[in-house]
């Protein structure tokens, strides 16, 4: 199942939003990560500065049941070889703000296997129940949850508490930006793979 297909069902199925509810969607150019980079720890003191500054991104709504502006949207994506993302904020309106979608990328470290980081996800979010994806390097969370701005800080923070489920840099990021987001395409060189469903789990 392929992401955006994800998204629509945790809306309109397991969330029973709107189907005009407006999605947010982020595109952005891609390369080496600032942690690709820069290796070992000097390095990274070294970078300090760099290490600041946000990806530039364009930021648009489009309505969940606009089939054919979303399928623009990848196929612009496409073309200009940038990543497409589904960022956590739905809108009710362009204009009024609804809440958050439980979304979070994550890199795991120490898990012996996938059954095993879906329970952690589990725990962590608070009985979110959600689906697993992979998305070539490390996997995405999709929470059948939507959270209001408390609850979202709340559910960003604890995921970096055991140290052991995220990378601080993409929770820094997605606190600083006011939202997280998640790729949905696939971007060669940089990221050949298109994520993919490998649970359903809560």
């Amino acid at each position: 199942m392929e992401p955006m297909a994800i998204v629509k069902k945790l809306a309109l199925e397991d969330l029973g939003l709107p189907t005009g509810v407006f999605l947010e969607f982020i595109m952005h150019t891609v390369g080496l990560n600032w942690r690709q980079r820069y290796i070992s720890l000097r390095q990274r003191v070294e970078a300090l500065d760099e290490a600041l500054v946000s990806e530039r991104a364009e930021s648009m709504l489009i309505a969940i049941n606009d089939e054919a502006g979303i399928l623009r949207l990848f196929e612009t994506a496409e073309r200009q070889r940038r990543a497409l993302s589904v960022a956590s904020r739905v809108w009710e309106t362009r204009q009024k703000f609804s809440g958050h979608l439980a979304l979070m990328n994550l890199h795991p470290e120490g898990y012996l296997d996938e059954s095993e980081l879906s329970k952690a996800v589990l725990r962590v979010s608070g009985g979110i129940p959600g689906y697993l994806l992979e998305s070539g390097r490390y996997y995405h969370f999709y929470g059948a949850r939507l959270l209001d701005q408390e609850e979202w800080l709340d559910f960003v923070g604890r995921f970096l508490m055991p140290c052991t489920l995220v990378s601080p840099r993409y929770v820094g990021h997605s606190i600083n930006r006011r939202y997280c987001a998640l790729r949905l395409n696939s971007v060669p060189p940089y990221k050949p793979s298109m994520p993919r469903l490998i649970s359903a789990f809560g």
